[in-house]
């Protein structure tokens, strides 16, 4: 296990009562943040995320409250990427930084490491310099919102990568993603092989190609969006 000794990662869940995640307590969704930028010159937000469905109701009603609340400057892309439901969404918003949670741990120095809002609840992650930066964070927080339980201790880079990772992995689509998985799970990434591309394809019943192409498609988003900041 790799330790970051000099920093704290806190990590909580949050009912934010003044942000637009506290008007959709009854959808079922779930919106995970992918990255997000802090534009302090404008005092502005953008968040890139993955917003995963199971209704058409609570679609339209997550969408209205995004293109209406005060905290939101605007929807700036919508991209679905499967049909169907649970529908999956490519979203990116531009918020107002004044009563942004990720903008008062960048104030002290937090970087962000998880954000998922789920259900009118915001899962939050964040490494600090230090315990006191933290505490002060949650201190800031607490007065805009309830923190229901949180925890702090020292940073875990393998716990942050394998954040990263499960972010990525929200841009496959369902097929990418099953197939990857029982690749996976047969030992297909494995150096040697336990399994031939032919053989796994025969399991799945599909053609060598089609295999091919799901799993070459997985790791190229994977790999894409794990070193887009080396570009």
């Amino acid at each position: 296990m790799s330790t970051l000794s000099s920093f704290s990662y806190l990590s909580f869940d949050y009912v934010h009562t003044t942000d637009w995640t506290i008007s959709t307590a009854d959808d079922s969704f779930i919106f995970h943040v992918l990255n997000a930028y802090v534009d302090t010159s404008r005092d502005s937000i953008l968040e890139f995320a993955v917003l995963k469905v199971w209704g058409k109701h609570d679609l339209r009603h997550i969408l209205k409250v995004l293109s209406r609340h005060r905290n939101i400057k605007g929807i700036a892309s919508l991209k679905p990427l499967n049909d169907g439901y649970p529908k999956q969404l490519l979203v990116t918003l531009k918020g107002d930084a004044g009563d942004s949670t990720r903008y008062m741990a960048h104030v002290l120095g937090g970087i962000e490491v998880k954000a998922v809002y789920e259900n009118g609840i915001e899962h939050w992650g964040f490494m600090f310099p230090n315990d006191e930066s933290a505490k002060s964070f949650l201190t800031m927080v607490g007065k805009r919102g309830v923190i229901k339980k949180y925890r702090l201790e020292n940073a875990n880079m393998d716990n942050i990568m394998a954040n990263a990772l499960r972010n990525a992995a929200l841009l496959l689509t369902p097929s990418e993603f099953k197939i990857t998985k029982i690749a996976y799970s047969k030992g297909y990434f494995e150096v040697p092989r336990m399994i031939k591309l032919d053989d796994l394809a025969k399991e799945l019943g599909l053609s060598k190609a089609t295999v091919d192409e799901y799993i070459r498609g997985a790791v190229r988003k994977i790999l894409e969006h794990v070193f887009a900041d080396e570009a």
